[in-house]
């Protein structure tokens, strides 16, 4: 059997794809040469007839829908052309329905007026108006008689003006003549004057002018300066006699200064007496306000007029404040001292903090009073030993009672103390646990005969009962049992507003002593005692007087001070003006001066003109003299000059006084006219009145006719515009029907389309698949015909397998013309741009290295698929998965508030190929068919683009035409 070998480098990787994919053996000799049998030869000749017939078949079905799409879209366009049309026919409906219904809207109005009409044709309305139309009638009669009158009256007037304008055309005349007669006399001066031009009559004439000019401007500064000068006297007496006035003012001034010096002086001293007064007394009053309780205490017991018990208490209440030794039970308080600061701001012992105690106890009474108990009385020694305690929270690190706390801060007096502290009234904290009883008793009713009010007044074997009874019960009350308590005696309330804890201020603390009572008052009295020494000691009525008389000696000083600058300033304003008016008596006396040699100047000046003057007269009458009649011919000439001057001036008025009386007639004459054009108005208003009175009367008396046929046109109306709307809802009706018929037809439209397009991708695959048999049939036969025998060895560079992708460049050996089976022109519905590069797994490459028996030429017929990396050719077949319209594009017929148009496609057909462009729409909005390659999703029509990028190996093992159907050895 002759061997059939392939030494091409792509055809020897053809056949090795092929025959790794087969089942039957293939063998290979030593130099790796493979071998295919004539059987196989054979086998793919059948191959290339069967691709041939599918081609032949794909072709057949393009052409069948080709004709198909044909036939879908003439359907449409008719089905199109239908829907616009029947649209416009609908739209005219409309238009038509729109104005049968304004014609309805207008009958209405005109019914409506003629009911109106038909309610006001009484008799009457009809009587009235016939008297309405005889009244008129006579208005008419009066503007008529006014037209009349305005007409006369706009003759006499156009009469008047014709007359002015007469007398004005002869005045006219008149002064036409007398400027001629002017034009005349200015000749002759004219005339006259060149005769005597060169006699120096006017050289004469002239300089006696500017001489006696010249003289009278020196008479007239000389008149002026004496003037000015008798002026400048009088103003100068006249400041002199300021100056004077003014110096008697300034030592008067200067003596006020003094007088108000010297009332400072006075002024000082009497708020020094005052200062002096306020301090000796406010001295001892800060003193007594400094030492607080302690003087308070202390004026009580130095007292002799008060009783020997209250001077005792009182002082073992000062030696209690002032920490002394033993001050009370022989108990010394060893902190006192630094606890209380004696009289300050927010200790318990100052003298605002005693008084504020004082409502506390008031505010006590109120609470015992609802039990009935008797009001405590006031014990100074429980007061002093109240403010301790008070002042010991403060002291202290933690709120308790000091005499809980003898083991850190020493011994404390026996006694029954309450605490409390906060911005709140102390007896209403201690009163408030009685909320905790209410509380209990909710719980158990039992309870309420312990309640402390169920019996009034509470006595002390009751409250002790009470208390029995609660003290082993869940409740915490001893401060208001203390508040309660009958027998309460000997009490003192105090407190402090320093910051005892953080957020809590103002420790109180109410103290009963409970052993040796030494003294007790009632609350009156020491209130009395309270108050008393605050006002003595306070002297506030006479620190107010002494207050005020230093105020009022402070102010008197300082209007003394005032009255001194015053004066100081009233002398330095008069110092001023006298300044300024010794500076205005220089000025004067500097123009006196000025203008007197001025004077000397002008009388000199003058002299010299008068001089002059004579001479200038001498020399006029010396030329005069030589020119005698020329000189009196022009002296006649300007004489009838100035009488043709006067008498053109004459005329001139008169003429003037003529155009006033020809714009006054003017006047007139339009007020005339303009007095007939109101009349007429006012006669044509009357008689459109009286035309608008007779309408009405017809109106009136046929208002029944008219109604009734308001009435009819109105019906008719009606009936046109219901037949309108019927018509409008037929054309709907059928519009509807046709927009059906049209989208349907596009839908078929785009499904034929879109069938067209799936032939043409199978029309290209098996166009491929034929180039691809017919590649390896000529292939075949090339190797039958080379010799039987290969070279042992073969380039070692050779690679074993070679790609199955065609290389990105083509050998330089490639044929000049395409195979006569690619389609010249690419379908215009293809994405227009190509990626410009092969997909990675091409080498990018050639082998370095060709096997030496390698064929010089190509085959002459190329394979229609090309790599999509050559930018001058399209891929015949592209992917078929590719929208006509993308996702934002309305199809045809579906454009919102638009006129349907019609669809269509284009079908190019070229050497029995055929190129689809997608359906457009006429409007702007074009469908985008680009489409990006890689993002195609992966469809069963994929395939026919996936054997693009495929090299010969690769699209026949997908095509499965490596299958071997006989096996063979060489």
């Amino acid at each position: 059997m002759k061997k059939l070998r392939y030494t091409s480098v792509a055809v020897a990787t053809l056949a090795a794809a092929t025959l790794a994919s087969a089942n039957n053996k293939v063998s290979a000799d030593a130099t790796n040469n493979t071998v295919i049998t004539e059987s196989a030869s054979q086998t793919v000749q059948d191959a290339v007839s069967d691709a041939q017939n599918a081609v032949n078949s794909a072709q057949s079905n393009v052409n069948s829908k080709e004709q198909a799409l044909s036939d879908a879209q003439e359907k449409a366009q008719t089905a199109n052309n239908a829907y616009t049309t029947q649209q416009s026919k609908l739209t005219d409906s409309q238009k038509n329905l729109a104005n049968k219904q304004d014609a309805v809207k207008q009958a209405q109005n005109n019914l409506d007026n003629a009911e109106k009409l038909a309610q006001q044709a009484t008799p009457e309305n009809i009587k009235q108006t016939q008297k309405n139309i005889s009244d008129q009638q006579k208005v008419i009669q009066n503007a008529q008689g006014n037209v009349n009158d305005a007409n006369t009256e706009l003759n006499r007037a156009q009469d008047q003006l014709n007359n002015a304008k007469q007398k004005q055309a002869n005045a006219q005349k008149l002064v036409n003549d007398k400027n001629l007669a002017k034009q005349d006399a200015d000749n002759n001066v004219s005339k006259a004057e060149d005769d005597v031009k060169n006699s120096g009559l006017n050289e004469a004439e002239q300089n006696v002018q500017k001489v006696q000019t010249t003289l009278d401007n020196i008479k007239k500064t000389n008149s002026s300066n004496e003037s000015v000068l008798k002026q400048n006297q009088i103003a100068l007496a006249d400041n002199n006699k300021k100056i004077a006035d003014l110096n008697n003012k300034i030592d008067a001034a200067k003596k006020n200064v003094a007088d108000a010096q010297n009332n400072v002086k006075d002024k000082q001293q009497a708020l020094a007496t005052a200062q002096k007064a306020l301090s000796d007394l406010q001295n001892p009053v800060a003193q007594d306000e400094t030492s607080g309780a302690a003087g308070f205490f202390k004026s009580i017991a130095d007292n002799k007029d008060n009783s020997e018990s209250l001077r005792e208490d009182a002082q073992t209440a000062y030696n209690i404040v002032t920490g002394q030794p033993n001050a009370y039970q022989n108990i010394t308080v060893e902190w006192a001292k630094k606890a209380v600061d004696l009289g300050q701001e927010k200790d318990s012992t100052s003298l605002n903090n005693i008084e504020k105690a004082l409502g506390y106890y008031q505010h006590w009474m109120t609470y015992r009073d609802k039990y009935g108990l008797s009001h405590p009385s006031i014990s100074l020694t429980a007061v002093a030993i109240a403010m301790l305690s008070s002042d010991f929270q403060h002291y202290s690190d933690e709120f308790n009672h000091p005499i809980l706390l003898t083991a850190k801060y020493g011994p404390f007096y026996e006694d029954e103390e309450d605490i409390s502290a906060g911005d709140v009234n102390p007896i209403d904290n201690w009163m408030s646990e009685k909320a905790d009883i209410d509380n209990y008793i909710k719980d158990h009713p039992d309870a309420a005969t312990y309640s402390f009010e169920s019996n009034y007044p509470l006595t002390q074997d009751e409250w002790e009962k009470d208390v029995d009874f609660w003290n082993d019960k869940p409740v915490y009350i001893g401060h208001y049992t203390s508040m309660i308590k009958p027998d309460a005696n000997y009490v003192g309330l105090a407190g402090n507003e320093y910051e005892i804890q953080p957020l809590m201020n103002n420790a109180d603390s109410m103290d009963e002593i409970i052993f040796n009572p030494v003294n007790g008052m009632d609350f009156d009295s020491y209130q009395d005692l309270v108050h008393s020494y605050l006002q003595n000691f306070k002297q506030e009525d006479k620190i107010k007087t002494l207050n005020a008389n230093v105020v009022t000696a402070n102010q008197n000083l300082i209007n003394a001070q005032n009255a001194v600058k015053s004066a100081q300033n009233n002398v330095q304003s008069l110092q001023a003006n006298l300044a300024e008016l010794n500076n205005g008596s220089t000025k004067i006396n500097k123009a006196i001066s000025d203008t007197q040699a001025a004077l000397a100047k002008g009388q000199e000046n003058l002299e010299f003109e008068q001089k002059q003057l004579d001479q200038a007269n001498q020399t006029l009458a010396d030329v005069q003299a030589k020119v005698g009649t020329k000189a009196k011919a022009l002296d006649d000439a300007k004489a009838a000059q100035s009488k043709a001057v006067e008498a053109l001036s004459q005329v001139q008025k008169a003429l003037d006084e003529t155009n006033d009386e020809v714009k006054a007639a003017q006047s007139n004459v339009e007020t005339a006219q303009n007095n007939l054009n109101t009349k007429n108005n006012d006669l044509k208003n009357a008689q459109n009145k009286l035309t608008a009175l007779n309408q009405t009367l017809s109106n009136l008396e046929n208002s029944k006719a008219n109604l009734e046929k308001a009435q009819k046109a109105l019906d008719n109306a009606n009936d046109e515009a219901l037949q309108a709307n019927k018509d409008v809802i037929t054309q709907q009706s059928i519009l509807s029907s046709l927009k059906k018929n049209k989208e349907k037809a596009d839908a078929q439209v785009i499904t034929a389309i879109e069938e067209l397009k799936q032939a043409q991708s199978d029309l290209t695959v098996a166009k491929g698949r034929l180039v691809a048999e017919q590649k390896i049939a000529e292939q075949e036969a090339q190797k039958d015909n080379q010799p039987t025998e290969q070279p042992t060895s073969q380039p070692s560079e050779q690679p074993t397998a070679q790609p199955t992708v065609q290389p990105s460049e083509q050998p330089t050996a490639q044929p000049t013309e395409q195979p006569t089976s690619q389609p010249s022109e690419q379908p215009t519905a293809q994405p227009t741009e190509q990626p410009t590069s092969q997909p990675t797994a091409q080498p990018s490459e050639q082998p370095t290295s060709q096997p030496t028996a390698q064929p010089t030429e190509q085959p002459t017929s190329q394979l229609t698929v090309q790599p999509t990396a050559q930018p001058s050719e399209q891929p015949t077949a592209q992917p078929t998965e590719q929208p006509a319209i993308e996702s934002n594009t309305q199809l045809p017929g579906e454009q919102k508030n638009e006129e349907p148009q019609p669809m269509t496609t284009q079908v190019t057909t070229k050497n029995g190929e055929t190129s689809i462009v997608e359906p457009t729409n006429s409007s702007s909005t074009q469908p985008t068919t680009k489409q990006d390659a890689q993002q195609l999703p992966q469809t069963g029509n994929q395939k026919s683009s996936s054997l693009i990028g495929l090299g010969f190996a690769g699209l026949l093992s997908a095509l499965g035409l490596t299958k071997v159907n006989k096996k063979r050895k060489d």
